[in-house]
């Protein structure tokens, strides 16, 4: 049975209840008070009678039109709330359940819920990409105390990752000491590999085999120590520079896209991250032959 409630006798124009006494146009399907029908004697639904068409579809697509108005103001104002909150380029914001995650940027947390001296607010600014990832981290951290997770970037691309998330001074320290354990391997290949002999160097003996066995074991321990800290060196490195980029930031308005150009990703870090290392092992290289 048709629910004919909230909507209108288009003969007196108010709005039917459960109490009225109701009848339909047999022809369009039009519904009218029955005191209302019995007045004017027809159906006065013309439009339709022309067209033959029928009020139940045409409310259909009323309704559908009204729901799609309503969900378009929603899109609007939430739109312009993320506008006010510093948030840009929905279209591009990663799917998380179902649905995008600037829809709701801070996952359902309070956004002023401090986390070492920042709110949740600022640190979904600055981590601006894959905070469905960090932020349950960081929390977790904040709560219990807790710094191992897992980043299996960090596990074979430390320096990588670090560029990445712009903290240079660990990428330049795991460019430096990957290097460093790296050269004990890289001259023992280079004599038993291409038969160059170094005459102040003995690849053969005892004691650099041990060097070269425990510079490996020294490469494993640190690509687990940024495995498993890495998400924690992440998260201290972003809590002192939103203080930071607080502190210099004077109109408060200014504050979250001042943030988000603070923190965020950089591919062209990685690239010159990368330059960096290469340049080192070009370097060293170069020197060696020299020698």
């Amino acid at each position: 049975m048709i629910d004919y409630s909230e909507q209108t006798c288009i003969a007196c124009n108010k709005i039917f209840t459960e109490q009225d006494d109701i009848v339909v146009c047999p022809e369009c399907g039009t519904p009218y008070h029955r005191d209302c029908y019995h007045a004017v004697g027809h159906c006065i639904n013309d439009a339709l009678h022309q067209s033959g068409g029928s009020w139940q579809v045409e409310m259909h697509h009323q309704q559908e039109e009204e729901k799609k108005a309503l969900h378009q103001a929603e899109m609007e104002q939430q739109a312009a709330q993320r506008a006010r909150d510093g948030m840009t380029d929905v279209s591009k914001a990663p799917m998380y359940d179902g649905f995008r995650m600037n829809n709701d940027p801070c996952l359902g947390l309070d956004p002023n819920e401090q986390m070492d001296g920042v709110t949740v607010k600022e640190m979904t600014s600055f981590i601006a990409t894959n905070r469905f990832y960090y932020l349950p981290i960081f929390r977790m951290m904040k709560i219990t105390g807790k710094k191992i997770s897992f980043n299996l970037t960090c596990l074979f691309f430390p320096q990588f990752y670090f560029a990445n998330r712009k903290m240079w001074a660990m990428t330049l320290l795991s460019i430096l000491l990957q290097f460093v354990i790296a050269v004990p391997s890289s001259l023992l290949v280079i004599s038993e590999q291409m038969g160059i002999a170094f005459d102040w160097l003995n690849t053969q003996s005892t004691v650099f085999h041990m060097i070269v066995n425990v510079t490996s074991i020294v490469d494993l321990a640190f690509s687990m120590i940024c495995c498993l800290f890495g998400n924690y060196f992440y998260y201290r490195f972003a809590l002192k520079k939103i203080k930071s980029v607080k502190k210099e930031t004077t109109p408060p308005e200014q504050l979250y896209v001042n943030l988000t150009e603070a923190g965020g990703t950089s591919v062209g870090n990685i690239v010159l991250a990368a330059v960096i290392q290469l340049a080192l092992v070009f370097t060293f290289s170069l020197a060696l032959f020299l020698l």
